[in-house]
């Protein structure tokens, strides 16, 4: 219980951050930083999303972001469905001042509530973007663990093995190449 997580790509620590941390990183930037702060909502799936758009439309929601590009939610370009998107949802755009505090920690709030734990603050005239994570992440790819327990070093307990192995250690995979039919 007591070890640090560590991402598998970027080696950096994964860390959970209170929403009065992300405040407070947010009023280290210079005053008057145009900020827009979303809520992740999909991140490079394949699809049209129409029911998704259609149920944050119906939640009051104005503007998202997808594939970078901000747009209103009512004149949203037609996505394809066989390309993948990432679409976030424009909580609020502020510019930063030390008297907004609370106004931030409320749309972070609703950030994390809609972006399954995950919160992002773009300014809007660098394009810098600053992630944010509620839970053990990733700032960087966003890849999560869950909280250390001893079940996940247990060789008994399925919950820590690799997905990709299983916990075997091995991968067995058929080669098309080397398969054989016979009549």
């Amino acid at each position: 219980r007591i070890g640090e997580p560590h991402c598998p790509e970027h080696g950096t620590v994964l860390a959970a951050q209170s929403v009065a941390q992300m405040v407070d990183h947010v009023l280290e930037l210079p005053v008057e930083t145009r900020l827009m702060i979303l809520a992740p909502v999909v991140s490079d799936r394949k699809g049209e999303q129409s029911s998704l758009i259609d149920e944050l439309r119906a939640q009051g929601f104005v503007r998202v972001r997808i594939d970078g590009a901000v747009h209103d939610i009512d004149a949203l370009p037609a996505l394809k469905k066989n390309i993948k998107h990432s679409i976030d949802v424009v909580i609020d755009r502020i510019k930063v001042r030390p008297d907004l505090r609370q106004r931030i920690a409320e749309s972070f709030e609703t950030a994390l509530r809609h972006g399954n734990g995950r919160a992002l603050a773009v300014d809007m005239d660098s394009g810098q973007g600053h992630v944010f994570s509620a839970r053990l992440a990733c700032p960087t790819c966003g890849h999560s663990s869950p909280e250390l327990e001893p079940r996940l070093f247990s060789f008994n307990n399925p919950a820590g093995a690799c997905p990709r192995c299983d916990g075997l250690g091995t991968i067995s995979f058929f080669d098309p190449k080397r398969i054989a039919a016979f009549p």
